[in-house]
């Protein structure tokens, strides 16, 4: 395992573009060395044939039919969302060119 000291904090710090206080190096640098020894703790659990998951749960996505449902039209045969359009061009929403 790596020795945490305030030297590899204010490293990393500096590495992340953080300006920490004295007081805060010194918390930082016992919470960085609590998660490091949890990683080594992690380490030593035998997971030999264990699958890799993406998640923890085996989960099935409900599927639908898919339905095709026409938009309701107005007297014209247009569809009635384009009434309230400030402008129309071919059947559809007319928006500012993007580039």
């Amino acid at each position: 395992m790596v020795e945490v000291n305030e030297a590899l904090t204010r490293k990393v710090a500096d590495l992340a573009r953080l300006e920490l206080t004295d007081a805060e190096v010194k918390t930082y640098t016992a919470q960085l060395d609590d998660v490091l020894k949890f990683v080594d703790q992690l380490h030593e659990v035998n997971v030999d044939g264990v699958e890799p998951l993406s998640h923890p749960l085996d989960l099935q996505t409900p599927l639908r039919e898919d339905v095709v449902k026409l938009s309701p039209q107005d007297a014209d045969g247009n569809p009635k969302v384009l009434s309230c359009a400030p402008e129309v061009v071919d059947g559809g929403f007319q928006v500012p060119p993007i580039l």
